[in-house]
């Protein structure tokens, strides 16, 4: 069994600019920073065994504010980064058509898959552990939607976590 806390990175400047970062590394604003202190004196409780985290700055921001002085092994991986964006990475949201995703990014089926290998690679090294998992909003919403056994064309309707925003779940 492994307690997943599972959590967002802070608010971004390209968050409040409202493009679309991708694999971006992106710059924690003022409240970006405070949000992530916020989410560190939540967890401050909770008894975690490791972090794991997307290896984008905006994550690994993010942890060093939450984290703060706990002494926990933290792995850093490209399976937790946010969706490729493709061509559309770093455009203004309101620039594009959503309905002609480019062909050079990542779609929400190889999304999901990817979630799903995130999921094995937790119960392969994590068993019986309590993990802090920090990263994106699309990647967490296909965690998720994994989890909750909920298939891709469907993770739509799981809500968008806010910046900061932890939840909690038991993996069997």
């Amino acid at each position: 069994m492994i307690t997943l806390y599972l959590a967002r990175h802070g608010q971004t400047q390209e968050n409040i600019a409202r493009i679309f970062q991708g694999h971006l590394p992106g710059t924690l604003t003022e409240e970006g920073k405070r949000q992530a202190t916020a989410l560190g004196e939540e967890l401050q409780q909770a008894r975690l065994d490791a972090i794991i985290s997307s290896d984008l700055k905006r994550v690994t921001d993010t942890v060093v504010l939450s984290v703060g002085k706990r002494d926990l092994p933290w792995e850093q991986t490209p399976l937790l980064r946010e969706i490729d964006w493709g061509d559309w990475t770093g455009l203004p949201l309101a620039s594009v058509n959503r309905n002609n995703l480019p062909s050079n990014a990542e779609t929400r089926n190889m999304l999901y898959e990817r979630a799903g290998r995130f999921l094995e690679h937790l119960k392969e090294h994590y068993d019986g552990k309590c993990v802090l998992a920090v990263a994106h909003g699309q990647i967490n919403r296909a965690i998720e939607a994994h989890i909750r056994g909920i298939m891709p064309e469907d993770m739509p309707g799981i809500p968008s976590m806010q910046n900061a925003e932890v939840r909690k779940f038991i993996l069997a």
